[in-house]
């Protein structure tokens, strides 16, 4: 069983750097994830990327400042 099997991880600053790999991380380590970001076409391209590991991912395009 993988580390976070069975967890949701939500990432902010998910569409690129290291929001990103915190986010392909935890998909590495079996999370489903719920990543959030301004940056629609960086969060679209890091969902990719997470589903291509075979995990869940949820996307929201937010603002936060």
């Amino acid at each position: 069983m993988r580390r976070y099997e069975g967890k949701v991880a939500v990432v902010t600053g998910a569409a690129a750097g290291l929001g990103r790999a915190l986010a392909l991380g935890y998909a590495g380590e079996g999370a489903e994830l719920v990543v959030l970001d301004i940056a629609a076409d960086g969060l679209d391209e890091t969902a990719a990327m997470i589903r291509e590991r075979g995990q869940r991912c949820t996307t929201y395009r937010i603002d936060f400042s």
